[in-house]
């Protein structure tokens, strides 16, 4: 969409957006992306293999969905106060990657203990823990790196690159990850650490300290966790529940997304018959697609504006799971699966720049970590939600939660526009929050 906050350096002259301009390089997108690219390989071979080392210690599948949803709950507390905190701090190494430089050796320390934790269920529960604090110490600042380096006309096409790193992350996990860990699943977690250690050393090289679409001024200091919390208050106004509403659909459809990235890999091993390696490789059919199409969602999202292709995709994603419920042929399921990460792409390519967009110059951390609070409660309501459908009807419950909730998603995605108004856009570029104290300077 050509009319997406053309104002790309809000308050500022045109010879110093003209500067900015120059300094702009889709090439630093792509290698900014290896940040995301570790975050993705790392959850997603944590999500598809931790459920399976559960049910050696739990039979119910609501039990294993609720750990797998509980340890998330950090990552809820941690992603808003991070990323208000890294829209404060002026450090040598900049804003955002400070985070990195301490919590990406952490993560990978605790990621590569796992397999060996297994052992008791209070190391497992131990280790996990740890792994999720530290990624989700990181996790919103290496995402606030694209908006950092991107004017806000092209963001949707950078978080398209940005997303098609992601995609190859999880490519990387089901399509070689898993089938390693029928060898031995101290492999798989051991390679993926290392991967870690390579995403920082990559951005570390590759970042601008102080980049040229964030404000790099001092900023007075304030307590980053009254500030997250006074944030969240204002999203509950009258003025701004468009926006509540859309937050809302994101949370909700991230049920559905997480929900089936949980379990899905004891549906493919109880109800198609395949070995757990296998069960986990079958989403590479999904994890391929989106990786394919990542940058194609973007561009639509740019032709038809980004809640359109949102809505395109959440009305897609419900009927390939009810057309997936009695199918068997796991090769049936990964070609459904294919159309189903198109449909991904087009929903989870245009949601984050329409939220950090918000944010102006100098609180694109918070608006990151507000999009995050959202998608994580969804990460963490996801796995027993859709475990308690299973539960309740059988493995095919898998499927029909995820229609519901994706269903459910479209709902509250379109209320929010319409609660917004006719071009969304328009509204997200001027911000209600600006004038509560929540949104960025207008200059």
């Amino acid at each position: 969409m050509k009319d997406d906050i053309k104002d790309s350096a809000v308050g500022q002259t045109g010879e110093e957006a003209s500067g900015e301009a120059k300094k702009f390089t889709y090439g630093k997108i792509w290698w900014i992306g290896f940040g995301f690219l570790g975050v993705q390989l790392a959850f997603t071979t944590y999500n598809a293999f931790l459920p399976l080392m559960y049910r050696e210690f739990f039979d119910s599948r609501f039990i294993i969905g609720l750990l797998m949803g509980t340890d998330n709950l950090i990552g809820l507390l941690l992603i808003p106060i991070i990323g208000a905190w890294s829209d404060r701090i002026n450090s040598p190494l900049g804003r955002r990657l400070p985070f990195m430089v301490v919590a990406v050796p952490v993560a990978a320390l605790t990621f590569f203990a796992i397999p060996f934790a297994a052992v008791a269920l209070w190391a497992l529960i131990l280790s996990e823990v740890l792994f999720t604090a530290a990624m989700h110490s990181y996790r919103g600042p290496v995402i606030s790196m694209m908006p950092d380096h991107t004017p806000p006309e092209k963001r949707s096409t950078a978080n398209g690159i940005i997303n098609l790193m992601g995609g190859l992350g999880t490519l990387i996990s089901f399509g070689v990850l898993s089938l390693l860990y029928d060898i031995d699943p101290r492999l798989t977690f051991g390679i993926g650490s290392g991967v870690l250690l390579l995403t920082l050393l990559v951005v570390w090289r590759t970042v601008d300290r102080h980049p040229p679409y964030v404000d790099n001024s001092p900023v007075a200091s304030r307590n980053p966790i009254r500030e997250a919390i006074d944030g969240i208050k204002l999203l509950l106004k009258p003025a701004n529940f468009g926006q509540f509403l859309i937050l809302a659909a994101m949370l909700t459809y991230f049920i559905g997304f997480a929900g089936l990235d949980a379990m899905f890999p004891i549906y493919g091993v109880e109800t198609l018959g395949l070995t757990e390696g296998r069960a986990a490789f079958l989403l590479t059919s999904f994890a391929g697609s989106f990786l394919l199409f990542a940058l194609l969602a973007g561009l639509i999202g740019t032709k038809i504006g980004k809640i359109p292709a949102m809505l395109l995709g959440l009305a897609i994603v419900p009927v390939l799971f009810l057309i997936a419920i009695p199918v068997r042929n796991p090769n049936v399921i990964g070609g459904i699966f294919v159309f189903a990460g198109f449909a991904w792409a087009l929903v989870n390519v245009q949601a984050m720049p329409l939220i950090a967009d918000l944010g102006g110059r100098d609180r694109i951390g918070f608006y990151i970590g507000l999009y995050y609070v959202f998608t994580m409660t969804g990460q963490m309501l996801g796995p027993s939600v859709l475990g308690l459908s299973m539960d309740i009807m059988g493995n095919q419950g898998m499927f029909i939660g995820g229609a519901v909730v994706y269903a459910l998603g479209f709902i509250l995605l379109r209320a929010g526009r319409k609660r917004l108004g006719k071009n969304p856009e328009q509204i997200a570029r001027e911000s209600k929050f600006k004038n509560s104290g929540l949104g960025g300077q207008s200059g």
